[in-house]
């Protein structure tokens, strides 16, 4: 059998296939050539040409006449379904758009509605912003398109125009290296969030070559996950595409990019129809998409089971082929139901802690993100509860790590015991969880549940023998009042919890913006 798979190796050449960019070569690309320069692609069978944006080049059509086997494009990529181009999204690489709005600052406090009444620069592939000055009611003088050549922050800097828009890590590092006072503005303040870069291929190579496609995916993803946890070397890969490419720059460019990933929330590649609809409705308040536009085979369907086989086997697509006629051969139905098991056992440990058996961050990121469009389109309240156990390492100091897990086992079970089966909790730490409510009537209701939980973790939990007291801090975050992104709420529950730890622990805090980003205790 080793015979075989070694022959199956040496005797398949690799496919060529080609990535086509929608811009020169950088950073925001780095996973792309960590997958070719560590030898991914390569792993998967695959030789791949990565070609950087000329002048003319239409990303879209590269990739549905058979000239690029693969892209890399924005939200954009909507209206060219809609336009007839029978393209599918693979994966989203950027969670967040890239694209803000960018002015000059001349005064501290100043906001977007300062720019009633001026002069914008808005660069193509920004409809989210066009949105985002509309649901402003921002009075423009000239709304003007970006041309060929034209130099944006030129155009700023020279007074030209009163504000430009830009990608987050590159017009902004050029105005900060020339010491020029700006302003950023996010369509996100204004709960407009889309997707940034995706990549894509066509339904023609989906159909033809389905394994190359699973394999360039995965191989893809697995490069961005080497450059989220080697930024430095990821730099230096970048370097060799692009010469001129600057530490300075990747020193500004890396945090920014990393914050559009979010691979600390949700995996590299991650995407989910509910936002894909969101970004629907934003284009179609644009304008740019029609009221029955369908989404109907512009997502991937990446069975979880069929990435896994593809994605860690490193085999090439005659390997695997090989494989599983043997184990049809030898070990058919005892292999088969021990892979489905294997792959279903998997799976469900991707997205839950394995003490407890609640959702990870991951997959509680994700229901966050459902439940904020959700109200978001129903126009009701969520709370989200930030929940730390008081005291936890010394827990595990003067009892043992052993009854440390006890504790947090038992911890879990009393929250859950606390909620409706419609809300949601996770753990994503080793102490700290936390609860999303749903469909609250008013505010009170997350007052309610909170001193619930608190009343009962604060009787002692039996672990192996011990009898452990604890108490727990709690703060809570109210969507829309405190904020209206995940990531948002998530960071104003965080600051109301660790507002009661501060307090003394066992404490209820609610974080408030109406005062001034100052915790109000009840």
């Amino acid at each position: 059998m080793v015979f075989v798979l070694f022959w199956a190796n040496s005797a398949c050449a690799l496919e060529k296939v080609s990535l086509q960019l929608k811009w020169s070569h950088a950073y925001q690309f780095a996973g792309y050539y960590a997958a070719k320069e560590l030898g991914y692609y390569q792993e998967a069978g695959l030789d791949v040409q990565i070609d950087p944006f000329q002048p003319g080049t239409n990303v879209v059509k590269e990739v549905v006449s058979g000239k690029a086997d693969f892209g890399v494009g924005a939200s954009g990529l909507l209206v060219a379904r809609q336009d007839g181009e029978p393209i599918v999204v693979l994966a989203t690489i950027f969670q967040h758009s890239p694209y803000v709005l960018i002015a000059h600052k001349y005064k501290d406090g100043q906001s977007i509605h300062d720019l009633s009444g001026k002069t914008i620069l808005l660069r193509r592939l920004s409809d989210e912003l066009a949105v985002y000055l509309k649901r402003e009611n921002i009075r423009l003088q000239g709304l003007v398109g970006l041309n060929a050549g034209v130099d944006t922050v030129e155009q700023l800097m020279s007074g030209k125009v009163d504000a430009i828009s830009g990608y987050i890590s590159n017009e902004p590092y050029q105005l900060t290296s020339a010491g020029y006072p700006y302003e950023l503005y996010t369509p996100r303040s204004a709960g407009i969030d889309v997707y940034g870069d995706n990549l894509f291929t066509s339904e023609r190579e989906i159909k033809e070559h389905p394994e190359r496609v699973a394999l360039f995916r995965q191989a893809s993803l697995r490069g961005w996950e080497y450059v989220i946890a080697n930024p430095a070397k990821a730099a230096e890969l970048v370097r060799k595409y692009d010469p001129q490419y600057a530490t300075q720059k990747s020193e500004f460019e890396i945090p920014r990019i990393n914050a559009l990933i979010r691979a600390d929330l949700v995996p590299v590649g991650y995407m989910n129809t509910d936002r894909w609809k969101h970004v629907v409705e934003i284009y179609q308040e644009a304008g740019a998409l029609k009221a029955d536009f369908d989404l109907s085979g512009f997502i991937y369907d990446s069975d979880p089971k069929k990435d896994l086989k593809w994605a860690y086997s490193g085999l090439t697509v005659i390997t695997v082929i090989v494989l599983m006629t043997l184990a049809f051969l030898y070990y058919s139905v005892q292999l088969n139901r021990r892979l489905k098991y294997a792959l279903e056992r998997v799976n469900h440990l991707s997205q839950h802690d394995s003490l407890t058996g609640l959702p990870n961050r991951s997959l509680f990121a994700d229901r966050l993100q459902r439940a904020i469009l959700k109200a978001r389109r129903d126009k009701r309240v969520l709370a989200l509860l930030f929940i730390d156990l008081d005291h936890f390492k010394s827990i595990n100091d003067n009892y043992g790590h052993l009854e440390g897990d006890e504790v947090l086992k038992a911890f879990a079970s009393r929250i859950t015991g606390c909620i409706r089966d419609s809300d949601s909790i996770g753990r994503i730490g080793g102490d700290e969880f936390v609860v999303l409510l749903e469909d609250l009537p008013h505010a009170s209701g997350a007052m309610e549940v909170a001193k619930k939980i608190q009343a009962s973790v604060s009787s002692s939990i039996t672990a192996n023998g011990s009898l452990i007291s604890t108490t727990t801090s709690i703060g809570v975050a109210l969507y829309p009042e405190d904020a209206h992104t995940d990531e948002e709420l998530m960071k104003c529950a965080d600051l109301a919890m660790y507002e009661a730890k501060q307090s003394g622990r066992n404490q209820i805090y609610f974080y408030s913006m109406a005062f001034s980003q100052k915790m109000k205790k009840f």
